[in-house]
This record gives C-alpha cells, structure tokens and sequence, in this order.
C-alpha cells in the first residue's frame, strides 16, 4: 500500500458499457495473458469494473486498473485491488521425480488457466461459476515456487541463496501450520467473490496433484467507499499503511524489488522477485486501550493525517535528529518508523504490500485480526531480514502489540521469452 497512483484507461463502447474490443485494446497483445517477454509469474485481467462515469470517481478509478504494469506481477499493480487470498500449497510425491512431475503439472495447469480467466471470465469457462454475472474485477493471479519445493524435486544446487529460511526475531510466535510451502498463490481483485470463485477453480483443476498448506484472505478499504480514493489506506490499528515505498518510476526500484542472476544455476530467477509474506496477528484489545499520543509514539506517526512527528504531511522525511523542548527526540527511541528507517538499515528498502485481514473471535474469546503482510525485494536478506532485524535490536514499540504468527518466502520467476510457462525454464 504504497499510496501511488494507478494510470486512467478505458475500455468501454459508447454506451458506456465494457465491450470487448474495448478490452482487448486496454490489455494489449503482450499484456493479454503476461506470457510476453519481461512479465513475471503473473497475470492480470483486462478491466476492474464497468459501467462508471468517466469523472475521476473511485468507480473510475477501479476500472482504470488494468494488464501488468511494465511487466510486473499483478500483485505489484498500483493501486491494489481490495480483496486478495494468499495460499500455500504443498506438492504431493515421495521421489524427486514424481515431485517435479507434479510440480510442472500444477504449474503448466495454472499457466494456461489464469490467461482464459483474463480473456474470457471464470463464467465463460466454468458453467455455475460464483462469479456469474460480475465482471473480472482487476483479477490478478500471481504464482511462486518455495524453497522446499526446490529441495525436495532435487534442486537444491538451484535454490538462490535469497531463498534461505528466514531467522527467528523476537515478535515471532509462528504456528508451523501456517509458514512455508511448495507454491504461492496470490489471487487479487476488486471483489471478494471474484477472488474466492478464482481460487477455487485453481485448485480444482490442480486435482490431486497439490494440497493447501495454508490460506489467508485479505482486504483494503474500498476506494468506492473512500472519501479520497488516492489516499494511503490504514490498517485495523488505524494507522496509515505503506506510506514510504519505492515508486515504480524511482531509477533504484528495479536494483530493489527486481532480483539479478544473470548467469548459471541462478538464471530462472533473473529479472524475478522475492517475496515475504507474513501473517501479523494486532492485539487489538491492548492497542486501543492506550490514549491517542500513547498509540503515536509506538509508530512515530500523527493518526490524524499519517505526518511523521514533528512534521507537516504524510509524505514528509521524518527527522530522526529532531529534540523536543525536554531534550528527548521527537520521534520516541523505540518508534516503528525510527527503526525501520533507511538511515537504521543501511539502506535497506522493499515494496509493501500489506492487507487487513479478520477472522472473528477464536474460541477462547481472542480476536483473529491483523495483517496479511507481503514484502517485495530482490534479496530478502538485505530487505525484509535488514529491517526486521534493526526492530529487534532496537526493542520497537510495536512488537508489544502484534505477533507475527506465519511465516513464508517465496520466488516469483519471470515468464520465459517463448511463453513455456513458469517451470519451463527450471523443472
């Protein structure tokens, strides 16, 4: 949630509805179904909604975003859509051979299935569909393959070494059931139907080859209920999510979110990206019970406007040299964004992505509520592990408010230049 603004197009006959011509045109013949050169493991539909007047409205706006953006994944497509699921899922097999096997299976399957999702619709090609009747809604699918997966069809010597295991960190509290995993699937649009009845063709035509590991459904607010829909959203703890991000257009985005292996064992992965993705549970309980400036000290942000303290607006640099009246910095010691800053990090930066997610109350009474957090980088270590690392070595304040409670590291590998699909290249 990187507040950046997403580009206007428009699909639409002259009766103001979404024709197909219309579609075809937003897309592009590269961008139809992302097997073209340059485009990561992804696919993106063509239109988000319809039937919108043409005033610069939220509904516009969502309609707007269409096709992968330079090449890149759906799921790194600016805006991002509202509602997402991410899922883990394990490959079926003993032998390394059976498990490649499969592997190319699922993966082929997917490849070829998430382009006639984009061109034609899950109704179009699923009869009964849930998503009957809606339109594809900026449906995005975008796949990674695990570390494990690699292990365990015999690739280790092909395993980057960004793919490590990630360390322990002291907000960790991770239930195995819900880390790892042999294969991502981020499935991302504006509406929650068109997300779950997408998913669950995925995996039915995955058949008996794959099982779920574990899934997570998220959501944003919507940019239709948004006073200003081009405003930074906030998470369940109301604080405004994503503000610093590299912007696509930066000239260091590409050395930042995009990997390089160029040569060798490596080379599937070039021009790929790294993702972690983190369940964040918020003890929200806890969190609302401090006061106002109690709760903006913990993160070093005004709740009001997103301003870092002691500055103007939400785009601000925060001045972490800065000394109140009482000679403390302005910016508490232990604040979020003092420790995960650049200048804490050396450096480090990563895109965000992050979701609220919300699952009600478990038995004993504890809200199930919080963050489906996805960070995107072209080395984990001197991303994501840089900056969890500096919040552990400097105790931040909001650790005494979250749990991290699943964890998982996945590669998102270009699509090859002659549209073999995603395991064409390694399995």
């Amino acid at each position: 949630m990187s507040g950046t603004r997403g580009h206007r197009g428009d699909a639409r006959d002259g009766s103001g509805r979404v024709s197909r011509r219309g579609l075809l045109s937003a897309v592009g013949a590269a961008g139809l179904t992302g097997l073209g050169a340059g485009g990561l493991g992804g696919y993106a539909s063509a239109v988000a909604v319809g039937a919108a007047a043409d005033d610069g409205s939220a509904l516009a706006s969502v309609r707007a975003r269409s096709g992968p953006e330079a090449g890149r994944p759906p799921a790194l497509r600016t805006p991002t859509p509202a509602h997402v699921q991410v899922l883990a899922v394990d490959v079926r097999g003993e032998e390394a051979a059976k498990v490649r096997a499969s592997a190319r299976e699922v993966l082929d399957v997917w490849h070829g299935e998430a382009a006639a999702l984009h061109e034609r619709g899950l109704a179009a090609i699923d009869e009964g569909a849930p998503s009957e009747g809606l339109r594809p809604a900026s449906l995005g699918v975008t796949v990674g393959l695990g570390g494990s997966l690699l292990d365990r069809a015999g690739l280790a010597d092909r395993r980057p070494p960004h793919l490590a295991e990630l360390p322990e960190f002291g907000a960790d509290d991770l239930r195995p059931a819900w880390c790892g995993g042999d294969l991502m699937l981020h499935v991302g649009a504006e509406d929650p139907v068109v997300v779950s009845s997408a998913v669950e063709y995925l995996l039915r035509r995955a058949g008996d080859r794959a099982r779920v590991r574990w899934a997570l459904p998220g959501f944003q607010r919507s940019p239709v209920a948004a006073e200003d829909h081009t405003a930074t959203p906030r998470n369940l703890m109301g604080s405004v999510d994503g503000t610093v991000n590299p912007e696509p257009t930066e000239p260091l985005f590409d050395s930042q979110v995009l990997a390089s292996h160029p040569e060798g064992a490596l080379s599937w992965m070039d021009g790929g990206s790294y993702v972690v993705v983190r369940r964040i549970r918020m003890l929200l309980d806890d969190w609302f019970a401090l006061e106002t400036a109690d709760r903006e000290a913990v993160i070093g942000r005004r709740l009001s406007d997103g301003a870092p303290l002691g500055g103007d607006r939400e785009d601000d640099r925060p001045d972490l040299a800065a000394r109140g009246d009482d000679g403390e910095p302005v910016i508490p010691r232990r604040a979020h964004i003092r420790l995960a800053s650049p200048e804490s990090t050396l450096g480090a930066r990563m895109l965000r992505r992050g979701f609220n997610y919300d699952l009600g109350w478990d038995a004993e009474g504890r809200r199930q509520a919080g963050l489906l957090f996805t960070a995107w980088q072209a080395d984990p270590r001197s991303g994501f592990t840089a900056v969890q690392t500096s919040l552990d070595e400097g105790a931040d304040a909001l650790n005494d408010f979250i749990r991290h409670e699943g964890s998982a590291v996945f590669a998102v590998p270009p699509v090859p230049e002659d549209g073999s699909g995603l395991a064409g290249t390694l399995l």
